[in-house]
């Protein structure tokens, strides 16, 4: 439908959730950058051996949430819609967030909290920190 931002053709973008616990956690890559008024889907990967957070609160609440798909075998199982803050990603599995950015803004909030059991450190302590630029 004409002037339904939530209709439009997604431009896919993918972040990778990686590490090896004990050693190291990170998002490949740790900068994002989005355009308000586009309908996105965020592939969010784990390719880890651990889950992990992809959460930033400055980021949701600048953008309007179509639906979160939750895959298994590239075949989706589940959608959830409404307000989202933060998504956990189990290893080897991949979620979309579907959205569109509705405020500019350069967010430096992107981290995972997840305590890694061999160190106790928390994941953003050991790399698994970003960026995500709206314009």
């Amino acid at each position: 439908k004409l002037g339904d931002l939530t209709r439009q053709k997604p431009i896919e973008k993918s972040i990778i959730l990686m590490g090896k616990t004990g050693e190291n956690h990170y998002f490949k890559p740790n900068t994002l950058n989005f355009t308000t008024g586009k309908l996105y889907k965020l592939k969010i990967l784990n390719k880890s051996d651990s889950k992990h957070y992809f959460s930033s609160n400055q980021f949701s609440k600048a953008i309007y949430t179509r639906k979160v798909q939750v895959l298994k075998n590239d075949q989706k199982i589940s959608e959830i819609k409404g307000n989202i803050s933060e998504i956990e990603v189990f290893p080897q599995n991949t979620v979309e967030w579907w959205f569109v950015p509705i405020k500019t803004g350069i967010f430096n909030d992107l981290m995972c909290l997840v305590k890694d059991k061999i160190s106790n450190k928390v994941h953003a302590d050991m790399g698994m920190i970003g960026t995500i630029i709206i314009d």
